[in-house]
């Protein structure tokens, strides 16, 4: 039962991501043509990320009221309709205002999805299933973009995102095959200003890290495809390199769940350490070969850092698993809005295209500093503690 309901909701996430990844590398594209700025995209990507920051935690809230299932149908039903907006958007404010109104919705997806998958699974195999389902979601984030690539230059815009709704479609009634189980919600109790600062100050290097790799992947998606067409690569070529990111990461988490006896704090390590050269790499690439190497290497770095960190903080936090999921969805939120906020505004600032690529890097150094300081200092008192 448990692996049906964790299948069923891989699938729905997956089908759901497909839908959302074959029209999102378009919509900076579109918006540049409705007049956008580099600041503007950056503004997009902030109204799109801002809901993320507060609602994750409020989603994982009520799932322990309400299921997580019907919690994770709410984000279903949203990112539904999203390219139905898009299609209203006669300029870059309509687009910021659907994309805010996705970010609500997207809050719904991941912490009922993760706290579901913690319900049911036990802590050995829990790295497993939560790196299986990032990977339905990486997987969709692949497969739309391509879908987008080899129809975009011939149906335009309004073809892709008509497809992004006919696909989004089917994501709900996946999910009812999923049944909510009884008798393993861990409900806290404490207060939820309490858990928030119990799971901060357990857990707070592993939100650090990926609150960096959510800046890294937040500018890749909010400014990354402006930067590229400006290169002259066609839509379909950037499309085809957002797919890339996505199979890259999609590879990340299919790791992770196979290795055995992992380690995962040196795997978040390494990942850590990959997204530092790539993120300075990126600067200097030029053609589509280089850039879809690199693109690679952010997205192989960002998929073995997500489900490691997410393992180790349900393990941590398990009576407050939900609510300490929302925040590490939180940490999403903010790393998506201050990367294109900051990124978009250096751009046009510094008049360098290349400036939020330096920024992403400079990002990801101080994250591996800190953790491997944090990491350090935990295994020294941990071999103090007998001696105690």
């Amino acid at each position: 039962m448990a692996k049906r309901g964790v299948v069923a909701l891989a699938t729905s996430m997956f089908v759901i991501s497909t839908s959302m990844g074959i029209a999102n590398p378009i919509v900076p594209l579109y918006a540049e043509k409705l007049g956008a700025t580099y600041t503007d995209l950056g503004l997009i990507g902030v109204a799109w990320s801002a809901p993320y920051i507060v609602f994750p935690v409020l989603a994982g809230m009520w799932s322990d009221k309400i299921g997580r299932l019907r919690c994770f149908l709410v984000g279903v039903l949203t990112s539904t309709i999203v390219p139905l907006l898009f299609l209203l958007s006669s300029s870059p404010l309509h687009i910021a205002l659907t994309r805010l109104f996705h970010g609500i919705g997207m809050s719904f997806l991941w912490a009922p999805g993760e706290a579901f998958i913690s319900d049911v699974t036990s802590e050995e195999e829990r790295t497993r299933y939560l790196g299986f389902f990032n990977a339905s979601w990486a997987l969709g984030f692949f497969l739309g973009p391509m879908m987008s690539a080899l129809i975009v230059d011939e149906v335009g815009y309004v073809g892709v995102f008509l497809l992004s709704f006919s696909v989004g479609v089917f994501s709900a009634p996946i999910l009812l095959a999923a049944k909510e189980p009884s008798g393993v919600k861990q409900r806290a109790q404490v207060g939820v200003l309490k858990q928030v600062k119990k799971a901060v100050a357990r857990g707070l290097p592993f939100y650090v890290v990926i609150t960096a790799s959510s800046i890294v992947l937040a500018i890749v998606y909010s400014l990354y495809p402006a930067y590229l067409s400006d290169m002259a690569l066609s839509d379909s070529e950037v499309s085809t390199i957002i797919g890339i990111l996505a199979a890259a990461r999609a590879l990340g988490f299919w790791s992770m769940g196979v290795v055995p006896h992992l380690n995962e704090l040196k795997a978040i390590a390494a990942g850590l350490a990959m997204q530092v050269a790539a993120s300075l790499l990126i600067v200097e690439a030029c053609g589509f070969l280089p850039v879809a190497l690199i693109i690679a290497l952010i997205g192989y770095a960002a998929g073995i850092q997500i489900p490691c960190a997410t393992s180790l903080i349900s393990k941590k936090l398990r009576r407050e698993v939900a609510v300490s999921l929302g925040v590490l969805e939180s940490m999403f939120g903010v790393g998506w809005v201050i990367g294109p906020g900051i990124g978009g505004f250096l751009a046009d600032y510094t008049s360098w295209s290349g400036a939020p690529y330096v920024f992403m890097g400079l990002v990801s150094l101080a994250s591996l500093a800190y953790f491997l300081m944090s990491a350090m200092r935990a295994s020294q008192e941990k071999q103090r503690e007998p001696s105690q």
